[in-house]
């Protein structure tokens, strides 16, 4: 069974999880950065990008470049490079947060 101009309803609800994942993880950088604004430190910094990064940019990513395939706004031939993107985010965010963590014990 399709839905008219969603597919199936399986790949409706992966859709919905995914945009929900997002949301959960532009609030957790929000959270972090709130933490950032409350105690300006080095390793606060760092941690408040990473996190953003980590758990916000890559689901927003993930989601906007799934939803410009899915919809043919870009061709099928871009999705290696949402995925490309999504990798590279997801690697700077946990290198943000391995260098916070690093600061944060080197004292």
């Amino acid at each position: 069974m399709t839905l008219p101009g969603f597919g199936t309803p399986l790949g409706l609800l992966a859709g919905g999880a995914a945009t929900f994942s997002a949301l959960v993880g532009l609030y957790i950088g929000y959270q972090a950065y709130r933490g950032l604004r409350r105690n300006d430190e080095r390793s606060m910094r760092w941690l408040s990008v990473g996190m953003i990064l980590l758990f916000g940019v890559t689901y927003t990513l993930a989601v906007a470049g799934q939803g410009l395939v899915a919809f043919r706004l870009v061709p099928i031939h871009f999705q290696g490079v949402f995925r490309l993107l999504v990798r590279l985010t997801q690697l700077a965010g946990l290198g943000c947060i391995a260098y916070s963590l690093r600061i944060a014990t080197g004292r």
